[in-house]
């Protein structure tokens, strides 16, 4: 099982997000206070950014985790001043599931952390 890790961190335009280990809903709230700080960083200044949402590892404790997150993270003010989102999962039938049926440029789906960066990184729009 790999260990908690509930972080945000910026590196240029880049917000790297972690949500990693078996996650109860509590740990959902802690980690959206400390992502949304970042972001209104950003927003207060009139900056967009990138995201990196590292869910590699994610297991939730219980399936009202997942909506948790999902009311959370799919935030209109966040998701309005994103300009790419990389999200990083385990490679299997979900990641291929979401990697084939989107349809979102400025979205994509990875299992490697330096490829998810990569794009970020040179991504624009």
């Amino acid at each position: 099982m790999s260990k908690l890790n509930i972080s945000t961190t910026v590196s240029g335009d880049i917000i790297v997000t972690r949500l990693i280990g078996k996650i109860k809903t509590d740990d959902v709230y802690e980690w959206f206070n400390g992502f949304e700080q970042v972001c209104q960083q950003f927003i207060s200044e009139g900056r967009k950014y990138k995201l990196l949402v590292d869910r590699k590892g994610y297991i939730p404790d219980h399936f009202s985790v997942q909506k948790t997150w999902k009311e959370k993270f799919f935030n209109e003010t966040i998701l309005k001043h994103s300009k790419a989102i990389a999200f990083l999962l385990e490679e299997g039938e979900i990641l291929n599931y979401l990697q084939q049926s989107n349809t979102k440029e400025y979205v994509k789906f990875f299992d490697d952390y330096e490829q998810s960066f990569l794009w970020l990184n040179e991504y624009s729009r």
